[in-house]
Parts: C-alpha cells; structure tokens; sequence
C-alpha cells in the first residue's frame, strides 16, 4: 500500500531520537491503528486517515522544541513530504487540513470525518497507554512534576478529551476509561 513508504520514512526519522522513538513505538502506531478502525466505521477516506495519523507529529520527530506547536511547525514539512512520494495536491490538501484541524478540534464544528478519526484515535491512544503517557508527560516537563502530579495531569487530560469524543470512539475504550477512572478513584 502506498502508506507503507510513509509508515517507514517516519519510523526511520523517529528511530534518530529516543525521545522519538518512544513517541512512534506508542502513540504514531497506536493512533493509526484506532484511526482507521474509526474510519472504517465512519465511512472516510482510509489514505488520508493514515496519512494523517502517520505525519500528525511529524514536527516533533525533527524537533522537539516543537512539541507545543508542533501541527503548525510541521504543516510545511509534510506537504514536501508528500510532494516527494508524489501524492496529489488534493490529497496533500486533505492530509494538511485534518492535521491542522485536529490542532484545534473543539472550534471546529464542520470537522470533516477524517479529523473526526484523527482527534479520536489520539484521545483513545492516551486511555490505551496510561503508562507511556504518565512517563512521557514528565519527561517533555524535564522531570520536574512530582507522580502525582503527572497522575493528575494525566487524567484531567483524558477526562477534557473524553468530553469530545465520539460515541463510537467511547465504545471502543469505555472498559479501559472505567478502569482508569477506578484507579483515580483510590
């Protein structure tokens, strides 16, 4: 499939990095894989979800002083990209929108269904690896948060995506959303 060059040239670029590495390994690979599960059900275009789920953190691959702001850094960097593997303009269009778009979600009432799998796949990756998430918070904050209070952190930001997500997004995590919720409870 044509997503397999993109697949492979970003876990190249984040197999440079530690940091990176981790990124990919947890979060790249586990949105795609929810991305175009969503997709599948909501009947949207499965290259520019997975050309989206692969290159929504591109910036960061390259940067880390990016990871802030990271959809906006990185939006110059993969329409090159995909100009390079020779996608259409409309496909690099579509790929650059959802990735914009999934920068900003809660503005945007007219997502199309790609950003809609985007933005969902990345709230069901940070419910699927709690763990990774808890450690990856502290170590882009420099270690200087205490447990708890990545613990904190980590859950207020679950609990403000779960509030946006779809109801077939909260389907497929509501087992691991109640378990996360029962550990916060203790």
């Amino acid at each position: 499939m044509v997503t397999d060059y993109i697949r492979e040239y970003v876990k190249e670029e984040c197999n440079k990095s530690f940091k990176a590495k981790e990124l990919y390994e947890n979060h790249i690979l586990v949105v795609a894989d929810y991305a175009v599960r969503l997709g599948r059900l909501l009947g949207a275009d499965s290259l520019i979800v997975e050309l989206s789920s692969y290159l929504h953190d591109f910036s960061t691959h390259h940067n880390f002083e990016h990871k802030n702001n990271h959809t906006l850094e990185g939006s110059k960097k993969i329409q090159e990209l995909l100009r390079q593997f020779k996608f259409s303009e409309d496909v690099i269009e579509r790929v650059s929108d959802t990735i914009l778009a999934n920068s900003r979600p809660y503005n945007n009432k007219n997502l199309s269904k790609e950003a809609i799998c985007l933005f969902n796949a990345e709230a069901m990756s940070l419910i699927a690896k709690p763990v990774f998430w808890i450690y990856y918070s502290n170590l882009l904050n420099e270690n200087k948060r205490t447990y708890k209070d990545n613990v904190r952190v980590y859950l207020e930001w679950v609990d403000e995506n779960w509030k946006h997500m779809i109801d077939a997004a909260r389907d497929m995590m509501s087992e691991e959303y109640a378990s996360l919720k029962e550990l916060s409870n203790r």
